[in-house]
């Protein structure tokens, strides 16, 4: 597949398109030059689904990679629970009394 489209990128437009000119701008600079704290708090919240020991369940396949040549993309999905067909996507959601990890 030539260039595909990151869903990352997708799910980062969705929140904030100008963060896609910021990774791109600065992709090999020093992540706190380019993200927000409650960004880098993402990264680290993320770090135990992308080192796969966020979960010991065995109907949980963590960290899959997909892809599809038809619709031009490529990424990975974060937790998939096979018992009840669910796509779990880890973010860190900051709340106003204290900062917590959802699924």
């Amino acid at each position: 597949m030539e260039n595909p489209i990151l869903i990352s990128m997708l799910n980062d437009f969705s929140f904030c398109p100008y963060s896609i000119y910021l990774h791109n701008v600065y992709k090999n600079a020093d992540k706190e030059m380019c993200q927000s704290l409650p960004q880098l708090r993402g990264t680290i919240a993320h770090e135990n689904v992308d080192n796969k020991t966020s979960s010991t369940l065995m109907n949980e396949t963590q960290v899959l990679p997909i892809s599809s040549e038809q619709l031009g993309v490529m990424g990975k999905i974060d937790i998939y629970r096979a018992n009840e067909k669910i796509l779990i996507e880890r973010k860190y959601k900051a709340t106003s009394k204290k900062s917590t990890i959802r699924n």
